[in-house]
């Protein structure tokens, strides 16, 4: 619920600072070092937390299995800045990145030398966009555009190659009948710039590359009646809004997508056919077959399920992240959610939910060459909120 206007506003129902639109999963209150590694499950790695009141990992990730990025936030109480975390095939350690306000919440790693990580710039009175780049030796702040004064932000990042690379958000807009309206920049291989959305309204939350002249991108498109899905398509001349269902009557969101080929695209998030925070969710998984967008029916495991992530490995093994919870109770607590994709069925998978209060994974990715998917997030404690993340090889 990705993932920057949806991730790292998580709570702001429950937990007053936090709860936008993606709600946390909270958990049995084990210990991280409770949990030993067995491949075939999904597994607690330890990682870093820098921020004494605020850690979260928004995106991840990778390059080989010795070398996996995380990108987030954290906070000592007085806002946030962006947290960058590397896995050497040992353990996961911070990476020193630009001081800056802001947080950050899409990567794409192109190359050891060539990964890309966007988010929000908040040390001037209006949300800005934030891109950094990683040369394999530093961590810089890349020039980006803005649109309007009233605030911008990046959620995702897609790179078809080194000098065609999407990169998708919001805008706040006056204008606009929702507030919003949906932000795409792209960088040629030299500079960042702005491309037209066809949508007046609306956010988008997601982005995937299947080629130059294939690109999708996911949100929402909030009305006065309904707030329903959003997917826009590049192809290679324009963006253009392409149908798509809104099954539930009260709100609908995509928060991620993936690609398999131009005929095998998948899209995520959830829906509710009420509305108000003690509203029941639903895991909503949309289809591409080359021509029309269909929902595929997903199981539930609890009374609200959130769905905020996706890795693909093939087209018979797909993941989707998230959280759920047992009740109506907006506070929770909320569990880890993850489904799998075996080609003909989703199927719920078993997957620890360490925090004491909540826990809940925000992005998968899937490790080239390799078996291993990896997952992050965010767990609390009624106090803190530290980074999350699982493994399974």
């Amino acid at each position: 619920m990705k993932r920057l206007l949806v991730i790292i506003s998580l709570i702001s129902i429950v937990f007053t600072a936090l709860f936008l639109h993606s709600r946390m999963a909270a958990a049995a209150s084990l210990s991280v070092h409770q949990f030993k590694s067995s491949c075939g499950s999904w597994t607690v790695v330890t990682s870093p937390n820098p921020g004494s009141s605020t850690n979260f990992l928004n995106a991840v990730a990778a390059i080989g299995a010795g070398n996996v990025w995380a990108v987030g936030s954290y906070g000592n109480g007085n806002g946030s800045s962006p947290l960058i975390e590397h896995w050497n095939n040992s353990r996961w350690t911070v990476v020193s990145s630009p001081t800056i306000a802001g947080s950050l919440s899409g990567i794409a790693a192109i190359a050891a030398n060539n990964i890309w990580v966007v988010g929000e710039n908040n040390s001037s009175n209006a949300q800005q966009t934030l891109v950094e780049h990683w040369n394999g030796k530093t961590w810089r702040i890349i020039s980006s555009p803005n649109s309007g004064s009233a605030g911008s932000t990046l959620a995702a990042i897609a790179a078809v190659s080194s000098q065609d690379i999407w990169a998708v958000g919001t805008t706040t807009s006056s204008t606009s009948s929702s507030g919003y309206q949906p932000l795409i920049e792209h960088w040629n291989g030299a500079q960042w710039s702005i491309s037209s959305s066809p949508a007046l309204s609306g956010r988008l939350f997601a982005v995937t590359a299947v080629g130059q002249n294939d690109v999708w991108a996911v949100g929402d498109n909030i009305t006065p009646d309904l707030t329903g899905t959003l997917i826009e398509h590049w192809n290679g001349t324009q963006w253009s809004v392409v149908t798509s269902p809104s099954p539930g009557p009260a709100s609908n969101v995509l928060n991620a997508v993936v690609k398999v080929s131009a005929n095998d695209v998948w899209a995520a998030g959830d829906y509710t056919n009420s509305s108000g925070p003690s509203a029941d969710y639903s895991p909503l998984i949309e289809h591409w077959n080359g021509t029309q967008w269909s929902v595929v029916t997903s199981p539930v495991q609890g009374t609200s399920d959130f769905i905020n992530g996706m890795s693909v490995t093939s087209a018979r093994n797909i993941t989707v992240v998230g959280e759920y919870r047992n009740s109506l109770d907006p506070t929770g607590p909320y569990f880890t959610l993850i489904e799998h994709w075996n080609g003909t069925q989703w199927s719920i998978v078993s997957s620890p939910s360490p925090g004491s209060t909540a826990s809940d994974l925000l992005a998968a990715t899937h490790v080239p060459k390799t078996k291993q998917t990896w997952a992050v997030g965010i767990t609390y404690d009624s106090v803190t909120y530290r980074t999350l993340v699982e493994k399974k090889c």
